[in-house]
Order: structure tokens, then C-alpha cells, then sequence
């Protein structure tokens, strides 16, 4: 359950803290006062995009934080798993496989999970300090609760959505399966039918790519071998300008006596030794550039006078990197493009040759993930039936419970001949609300109010224990006994979880454990804030019979306001 949220900074709320209970709590209180900032804000929380528009004027980023207590054993494992909490902090077990059996009362760890938004466009989540991110905390939601809005209710006349109401744990994970199974099988029998389909070009095509890959093979093309015809090519071609070059390095020194007059002066620095005993260090150093100097003089000699410039080597080279720019020309494709291609065609004329036994294989592949993904779509088809059975079945005692006394409907299951995302189904809700009305699509015959009951009743079935279940109007276009029909079965839900639930009714409102009213004020600053407060029982009598009289509280209003309290 949600136990306590803090806004701050967030559209017109300046900073609120809510203290939640368990059971069921009115959100009441006039339009444009924020009860939907609230719901948004607690949305937030469940992995809901933020939008920097949400950041309080003049401010520069808005929090939300919430703290969750008493929640669902899969929810530990999820925040176990995810690191997000430690089996240290849960002392009552050692191993995470331990956790099914332990009694949830043991189980007191909070979790909090906090939102930050700024106004640069940036957000943070973290769940216990960790930050997370927005998809992972959205997985995380699912085990804490649901908010319903008006859209989820405007979604029944969809019927691409009635798969989340009969798809249960078993058929999502066959679903993956399924899936996975059908991908494979759309791969294999897209490059099927390629291959069939271009058979006949493929076989006219040959001769040229065989024609192609003698030329390419013949070439011998290598990278690292053309680089160093580039150098070589380099070197021969200012072979005259090299060799003018050594020659006058030769010239320079000789004609100079550089080395004699250099050993000379070594010579002569070394007599110094004797009076100063850094001279010797310096004296080395010399001694080895002396050294150096002759070696390479000695290595330029040796080059000079073992010049084996060969022309016919230049005409290779030549030959050669003529022959790398042809073929690049030729292809518009670099020398290591040129080297994948001739690898491409090397396997594309062997599929060619093989290309029997290549489709025969290709067939194989694709006929075995047909019938994989055939087997996994029946077997979900089975399974749906029978989910859509028992759905129906209590969605059906829900709707009388809700004052529809002569409705009918049923869930259709239908077959397809063709694999969707989904399965091999399409699912219709058909329904009559009247005596003697054939079954039509629920999107095409039931008012707004009968969509609000479908959902709720749709909720009462689907609701697991131990969440926070918030509803944002669930209750819009009804009113009198209907309305009181509702707020029965929210409160059915609120049994064994939380329920928060934003409404318009006083029938509804009535009903609940818990009453806030938010309100809005404008401060010295001329800035609007939301305000929120629990009332008493005397403050809810008022609030009741405000909403009763529409703005205007008379002794009668006040006195049906204390009927509805005391039923």
C-alpha cells in the first residue's frame, strides 16, 4: 500500500504530504484544485513519462516521493533480483527461493521510490535510493498497483485490448514462446521466397559472377600488399632525388673533415678531465655521438655504392597498382570492399550451384517454425477459451451486482487462419443490455455509463491482492442507485487492497474509510497552491452535502449526507 507521498514543486501543488490509509479514500474537492495532479504524481511513481511543463513556475525541478509498505512476496523478488534490496535487509531469509515461505506479516520492509524532475527536461528515479530506469521502475508498478482513468475505460471499445483481460500468466508465457517461434519462421519464409522467387535470374546470373570472381581471384588483391607498393612505389619513383640527397650528406661531411675534426676536439675537451670530473661524462657522450655519426656515414656509403635501382621493378609495381585502381574504378568500391565482394559472390555461386539442396534447407527451416508457432497458437486458442469462459462467467455476476440486471454477453474467441503479434485469435465482447436485443460489439452499444460499470466489473475480476488500486472517475455518467452500486463494489476491492478513488458521487464518496478534500488558494505572492486535508466526520457530513446540493448546503443536503455516512 501507499502509505505516504510528498509533492513538491509539481504544476500548481507548492508542497503537500499525504498520510494514506489502508481501505478505501475519497479524493474529493472542486474542479482545478488538483485532484489529478495527485493521481499524475502517484503515476509518476508507477513509471509515467515526465514532462518538464510539470515543474512549478520559477522553479527549477519538482519531486515526488512515495513510501510503499505491505507489499506482495513477487514484489520482494523483484526489488531481490534487480538489486534493489538486499537479503541482509530481509534477515527472516537466507536464499532468495526461501521468500514464497515466508509469511508476509514477517515482511515489514518499506520501499521508497522517488521522481525528480527538471526543468531542462532531465528526470531521475530511484527506488531506495538506486537510480532506475523509468521502463524498469514501470515493470516494478506492476506489482504495486494500477490507476485507472477514463482512457482505460474509453479502451473497451477496442477490441485490440480485450487480449489483457483473458491472457493470464500461462498464455504470456507461451506468448514469448509463440513470438520468438513466429519471428524465426517470418525470417525463414521471407528468405524462402526470395530465393524462389529469383531462381531463374540466379541461373542466368552465374556465368557473369563467375565471370567477376576469375577476374577478382586472378587479381590476388590484399591490403597490406597494396600499401607496400605504395611505399616501394614512392622510393623508386625519387630514386634520383633519394640518392642526390645521400650524396651530399656524404659531401658535407667528408668535404669538412666533420669526423676529424670532431675526434680532435674530443680530444682536446678530455685533457680537461683531470681538473674537473664532469668533463669525463661529457666526454662520453661525445665519444658517442663520434660513434653514431660514422655509423651512419658507413651506412650511407655502403647504399651509395651498392645502388641496384631496377627498372623492371618499377614496371611491376606499376603493373600492379594499375591493375588495384582498375578494379576499384571498375566495382566504385575500395580495395577491402573489393576483397567482400569477391567473398559474397564466392557463396552466392556455390547457393547457385547447390541451389537445390539450399531451398530444400530453407523449406525445412521454414516448415519447422510454422509448425512450432501453429502448435504454440492452438495451444493458446485452447487456453484462451477457456480463460474467456471463466472471465465471462464472473464478469457476468459483476454486471448484476452493478445494476444491470438483463444484460448478456459473451466473450468470442475466434479463429484465424493467420499468425498475428497476439496469437491466432481475434477477441469480441459481445453484449445486450436489454431484454430481447441480439449480441452486438460492447463498443457499439453500450452509453458512458455502461462502459464505467463493463470496466468496473471488468476491475472486480481482475484486481489482485495486496496493490494500491487508484480510480481517476470511474464513476462518470451515473448517479443515484447506481452510483451507490458502485461505491459497493470499489469498497469489495478495498477489502484486501488499497483503493484510492477520485469521484464526483456523493453515494461514493459516502462509502469510503477515508475522506481528503484538496482545495486550491492563492497566496500573498499571487501564486495558486493545492491544499490537502482529512476530514473528520463532521467535515465529511459538509463536504457530502456540498456535493449533494451542488455548492449550496442546506439543512436536507446535510441530512442525506448523514444517512449516506450511517448506512
Amino acid at each position: 500500500m501507499l502509505l505516504s507521498l510528498n509533492v513538491k514543486n509539481f504544476a500548481i501543488i507548492d508542497n503537500i504530504d499525504i498520510d494514506f490509509k489502508n481501505g478505501m479514500t475519497a479524493l474529493t474537492g472542486e474542479t482545478g484544485a488538483g485532484k489529478s495532479l495527485i493521481i499524475d504524481a502517484i503515476g509518476l511513481l508507477f513509471g509515467d513519462r515526465a514532462s518538464s511543463e510539470l515543474v512549478r513556475t520559477n522553479e527549477n525541478k519538482a519531486v515526488i516521493e512515495g513510501v510503499f509498505c505491505n507489499i506482495s512476496i513477487e514484489a520482494y523478488k523483484f526489488l531481490i533480483i534487480n538489486n534493489l534490496i538486499s537479503l541482509d535487509e530481509i534477515n527472516i531469509i537466507k536464499d532468495i527461493n526461501d521468500i514464497e515461505d515466508v509469511d508476509l506479516n514477517n515482511l515489514n520492509e518499506c520501499i521508497s521510490i522517488r521522481k525528480e524532475i527538471f526543468s531542462n527536461g532531465k528526470s531521475v528515479s530511484k527506488i531506495n535510493g538506486i537510480s532506475v530506469t523509468t521502463s524498469l521502475l514501470n515493470e516494478f508498478s506492476l506489482y504495486l498497483g494500477n490507476i485507472h482513468t477514463q482512457f482505460d475505460t474509453i479502451k473497451l471499445i477496442n477490441p485490440k485490448y480485450y487480449f489483457d483481460y483473458i491472457d493470464n500468466d500461462e498464455i504470456k508465457l507461451l506468448l514469448n514462446d509463440y513470438k520468438e517461434n513466429l519471428k524465426q519462421y517470418n525470417k525463414y519464409l521471407k528468405e524462402y521466397n526470395q530465393k524462389k522467387n529469383s531462381e531463374n535470374e540466379l541461373i542466368a546470373r552465374i556465368d557473369y559472377l563467375k565471370y567477376q570472381l576469375d577476374e577478382l581471384i586472378k587479381a590476388n588483391l590484399n591490403i597490406s600488399e597494396e600499401e607496400e607498393l605504395l611505399k616501394k612505389y614512392n622510393i623508386l619513383k625519387n630514386h634520383e632525388k633519394i640518392f642526390a640527397n645521400y650524396k651530399d650528406f656524404v659531401k658535407y661531411i667528408d668535404d669538412n673533415e666533420l669526423l676529424d675534426n670532431l675526434y680532435s676536439a674530443i680530444s682536446s675537451l678530455s685533457k680537461n678531465q683531470e681538473f674537473d670530473e664532469n668533463i669525463k661524462n661529457k666526454t662520453e657522450k661525445l665519444n658517442n655521438c663520434y660513434y653514431e655519426i660514422e655509423d651512419i656515414l658507413n651506412e650511407i656509403h655502403n647504399i651509395i655504392n651498392h645502388d641496384e635501382f631496377d627498372e623492371s621493378e618499377l614496371d611491376y609495381i606499376n603493373e600492379r597498382l594499375s591493375l588495384y585502381q582498375n578494379l576499384k574504378r571498375k566495382y566504385k568500391s575500395d580495395t577491402s570492399q573489393l576483397i567482400q565482394y569477391r567473398d559474397k559472390i564466392t557463396k552466392e555461386i556455390e547457393e547457385i550451384e547447390n541451389f537445390d539442396f539450399y531451398i530444400e534447407d530453407l523449406k525445412i527451416k521454414k516448415d519447422e517454425y510454422y509448425n512450432k508457432t501453429l502448435n504454440i497458437g492452438k495451444n493458446i486458442t485452447e487456453i484462451r477459451k477457456k480463460s474467456a469462459l471463466g472471465l465471462e462467467k464472473n464478469l457476468y455476476n459483476n454486471l448484476l451486482d452493478l445494476e444491470l440486471k438483463n444484460v448478456n454477453l459473451k466473450i468470442e474467441v475466434s479463429d484465424l487462419e493467420v499468425f498475428n503479434q497476439n496469437g491466432m485469435n481475434n477477441v469480441d465482447i459481445l453484449v445486450s443490455f436489454n431484454k430481447g436485443e441480439t449480441l452486438k460489439p460492447l463498443a457499439k452499444v453500450a452509453s458512458g455509463g455502461e462502459l464505467s460499470r463493463f470496466m468496473l466489473a471488468l476491475k472486480s475480476v481482475t484486481c489482485t491482492n495486496l496493490k494500491t488500486y487508484i480510480f481517476d472517475e470511474i464513476d462518470t455518467g451515473v448517479s443515484g442507485e447506481i452510483a451507490q452500486k458502485i461505491g459497493e463494489k470499489i469498497k469489495k476491492i478495498s477489502l484486501n487492497n488499497q483503493v484510492i478513488c477520485v469521484t464526483h458521487l456523493p453515494q461514493v464518496a459516502a462509502i469510503c474509510d477515508n475522506h481528503l478534500f484538496i482545495s486550491k488558494e492563492i497566496n500573498n505572492d499571487n501564486n495558486t497552491s493545492t491544499n490537502i486535508s482529512e476530514l473528520s466526520f463532521d467535515e465529511r457530513v459538509n463536504a457530502i452535502a456540498l456535493m449533494l446540493s451542488k455548492g449550496n448546503v442546506t439543512d436536507a443536503s446535510k441530512a442525506l449526507a448523514l444517512e449516506l455516512l450511517n448506512k
